[in-house]
């Protein structure tokens, strides 16, 4: 069983006492401000501990003031949030899954699944603050402000180089640690996750630029920095996705572009890649992307860097069907593995989301998950039939997430984002199916759609008339 010792019980109580805090400042009238502290946050997790961190309680202590302060007022917060019986399914099959873990382990997994929740809670969080501010575009500026934060912190490993380095001697705030195979990791603590980060970032610029088309120097400055520390990562599925990304990307708004537009998009890229790469091979360490990518093989359908697949898989068959656990227990979290560890269980992450989920929580758990997957699908589909003004941020949103999803199920085939320690890019993720699946709440009530209601219904034969009979 775990033990709570001095270092872990002082954050503990630093988080607890913030979230308190924060709480206050929420319920003093502060909460639409703090929220973006969160969003920009969220890269960067403080007081991160095996029971969870400082970014945790405050989503919690967030979500507690919202339910008591959503009440206020009339019609608000009376509309159904989507996805709750997605989430209650899987919620349920969690608890399954746990009876079915070593006891040795049923500690581990309880932190888990209070971390997990706190994933659903941002969810809804996000959800309602755009159901009440009708504002997605703040949230896009919060995502890029964090990444300007994110950039800085590489640029931070960049020069301590594969040493260790802790801020202001606080061992707590300390710089993730570059891998010696010359890889430069990022704040995630996995390179595939940064990776994957950095893809979905540039998507939202890519998204921005083309709307909006205002700050594009900076924008372009900040794509060129994602493309570099993207190949300083040396990951090769994430460099596929991004080439995958672009592709979708022109491909699903060459109305949008135009053709001069798609011209100019490809041309950006492929300058904006190959000058990235250039400058990161030749003046840095973090320099082995492309040698990775050439040094590539493939054993049936199993990259090399994948042999445990074959494991996984045969360890599946053994509880096809409700898993070995809500999660996975690996050696490294103990300074001293217990004498009496588990025999033929899987300890090691096997860097494919489907695999995780299948072992973890069996046929059962997919299912859930599926169930989940396909009911946000559904909530993009619909929100595709909406049509706020074409020069509106909001327009093509849509696409722009069903882009994102799939990149993000395409590459969870080479790494898993529900590893116990990687909680901050588990609420990027929610932060970002939350704002899409807030979509419609931010069009059908928003300024611009309104005002274009009003204009097509003043075309129609003897509106003009009828208003005038009205005073209007």
């Amino acid at each position: 069983m775990d033990i709570l010792d001095t270092s872990h019980a002082v954050q503990l109580i630093i988080a607890l006492l913030g979230g308190i805090a924060f709480l206050i400042a929420v319920l003093s009238g502060y909460g639409r401000q703090l929220f973006l502290v969160i969003i920009v946050m969220i890269p960067f997790q403080p007081l991160d501990s095996k029971y969870g961190s400082a970014n945790m309680v405050l989503v919690y202590a967030l979500g507690v003031a919202t339910l008591l302060y959503g009440g206020r007022g009339s019609g608000r917060g009376k509309t159904k949030p989507p996805l709750l019986g997605a989430f209650a399914f899987l919620l349920f099959v969690y608890f399954i899954s746990w009876s079915q873990a070593p006891r040795l382990f049923w500690g581990k997994h309880l932190t888990y699944l209070i971390t997990l929740l706190s994933d659903v809670v941002l969810f809804y969080l996000t959800y309602t603050f755009v159901q009440k501010q009708k504002d997605i575009e703040v949230i896009f500026k919060a995502l890029f402000i964090s990444n300007v934060l994110v950039i800085g912190y590489c640029m931070i490993q960049l020069a301590v180089g594969y040493g260790h380095e802790a801020v202001f001697g606080i061992e707590e705030f300390s710089i993730q640690q570059n891998r010696l195979d010359q890889r430069l990791v990022g704040p995630f603590e996995a390179v595939g996750i940064t990776a994957e980060y950095l893809v979905i970032q540039s998507m939202l610029l890519g998204f921005y630029i083309m709307k909006k088309g205002k700050w594009r120097a900076a924008s372009m400055a900040l794509l060129f920095m994602n493309a570099a520390v993207l190949v300083g990562t040396g990951n090769r599925g994430g460099f596929i996705s991004a080439i995958l990304a672009c592709i979708l990307f022109v491909y699903v708004f060459r109305k949008q572009l135009g053709k001069k537009g798609i011209v100019t998009a490809v041309v950006s890229f492929s300058v904006i890649l190959a000058s990235a790469s250039i400058v990161m091979i030749t003046f840095t360490d973090f320099n082995v992307l492309y040698k990775r990518l050439l040094g590539t093989e493939i054993e049936g359908v199993t990259p090399d860097s994948r042999s445990g697949w074959s494991y996984v898989v045969e360890k599946i068959a053994d509880k096809p069907v409700l898993g070995h656990g809500a999660r996975i227990v690996t050696p490294f979290e103990y300074t001293k593995p217990p004498r009496d560890w588990p025999k033929d269980i899987v300890d090691f992450y096997p860097h494919s989301l489907y695999l995780y989920i299948l072992y973890t929580m069996g046929a059962l758990g997919f299912i859930a998950y599926s169930v989940w997957a396909i009911g946000y699908w559904k909530i993009l589909c619909a929100a595709k039939k909406l049509h706020p003004p074409p020069d509106s941020i909001l327009s093509g949103m849509p696409e722009l997430a069903m882009i994102i999803f799939v990149i993000f199920l395409f590459d969870q085939f080479k790494v898993e984002f529900l590893r116990y320690y990687l909680l901050d890019y588990q609420h990027y993720i929610a932060t970002l199916f939350g704002t899409f699946a807030a979509y419609r709440k931010a069009v059908v009530t928003g300024k611009g759609t309104r005002q274009k209601g009003r204009e097509e219904e003043l075309q129609k034969p003897g509106a003009m008339r009828l208003l005038r009979s009205r005073g209007g």
